[in-house]
């Protein structure tokens, strides 16, 4: 099956977790990362779920899933201890046209977890199309090695020079810019990841200070 790569931003929208499988805590630290509004379904509590709906982060409903559970959701992430309810939240989903992701059960499933790699800000996604996710989370683990805690300093100091970059009225001039901070960056990063930082913001900075100075003259 051919998936069509997208990033969501679940800020403050409401999602459902059905919960009670093995990775339910990973689902919902990964859901409240995002900044998601998260209702859960759940029994029981093996989730801190009572401390978290004391915090006011999420909202807690003591039982499983009922049909009507997935009204008013932008997403429902489904993990139950027992799959066999998939088809009925599937039909559910399908019917409030929601999307759904159905976890290790991707048949039933109109949207997939990839695995993840967070550097701050850069985040690398990994999937298999559901055929292989062990193989996304060991090559997410290789990627970790190739890609140290700096790269997401480096994307956060970048990220201060969106606006700076941006008063350059040339869109060529502009373009050619970040292509040179970013391939030093990515140069010096990668001959020193601990030191190379420092060394590319001001590589950064003093090829930004040239730009504007030709510009304003």
């Amino acid at each position: 099956m051919t998936y069509f790569p997208l990033m969501l931003d679940l800020q403050n929208r409401p999602v459902l977790l059905i919960a009670g499988g093995p990775e339910t805590g990973a689902k919902l630290h990964a859901l409240l990362q995002a900044g998601a509004r998260a209702t859960v379904l759940a029994e029981e509590d093996a989730w801190g779920l009572a401390a978290l709906e004391r915090e006011g982060r999420i909202r807690w409903l003591r039982r499983g899933y009922r049909e009507g559970d997935l009204e008013g959701y932008f997403l429902v992430v489904s993990h139950p201890k027992d799959k066999a309810i998939h088809p009925q939240v599937k039909a559910e989903a399908e019917r409030r046209r929601v999307f759904l992701v159905a976890v290790d059960d991707p048949e039933n499933a109109s949207a997939i977890l990839p695995a993840v790699l967070r550097r701050g800000e850069l985040l690398v996604a990994l999937s298999t199309s559901g055929a292989a996710p062990a193989l996304a989370v060991r090559l997410k683990e290789q990627l970790g090695q190739l890609f140290p805690e700096a790269y997401g300093e480096l994307v956060a100091f970048l990220r201060t020079l969106r606006p700076k970059i941006a008063r350059i009225p040339s869109f060529e001039e502009r373009k050619r810019l970040w292509y040179r901070i970013v391939d030093q960056a990515l140069e010096a990063l990668d001959l020193d990841p601990q030191e190379g930082l420092a060394k590319a913001i001001a590589q950064a900075e003093k090829a930004l200070t040239e730009e504007v100075a030709a510009w304003t003259r």
